[in-house]
């Protein structure tokens, strides 16, 4: 399936988000990849769909390809890509908006569970549609 809709999101760097090396935490992140994975989720979905269902984890593929410090103006993008059964990939990439140079690309797996039985469930038409529209 091709990019659908696409979730933007800008970040500052605070001192909070450092590490001992003085650059943004690995684990910060992959903080705001999830949050902004629920924040794309939650600005689509109707609240029958977000009461339904929710979305977990099963595979992270990261690649980090610079660092950020602390004041840089970062940009996450996000976008839903193949969709197998229960399995949705999402697309993340975050960049520096003041050299325009990519710091993380990577892309996540995640299942749609029922939120009443905990057990996945066949990603249907009426979900797929919630990333597909523009």
């Amino acid at each position: 399936m091709a990019a659908g809709h696409v979730y933007t999101k800008e970040i500052v760097v605070l001192p909070t988000h450092i590490d001992e090396l003085q650059h943004v935490n690995n684990v910060q992140y992959l903080h705001w990849m999830m949050e902004a994975a629920e924040a794309h989720w939650k600005n689509r979905a109707t609240e029958t769909q977000q009461k339904d269902f929710i979305w977990v984890v099963s595979k992270h593929d990261i690649h980090y390809r610079g660092a950020a410090r602390i004041g840089d103006v970062l940009e996450l993008t996000t976008y839903t890509g193949d969709c197998t059964g229960a399995g949705w990939w999402r697309h993340f990439t975050i960049r520096n908006k003041a050299n325009d140079s990519t710091i993380v690309e990577a892309k996540t797996l995640f299942v749609l569970l029922s939120r009443k039985s905990e057990k996945p469930l066949r990603i249907q038409d009426a979900v797929l549609n919630i990333f597909r529209q523009a």
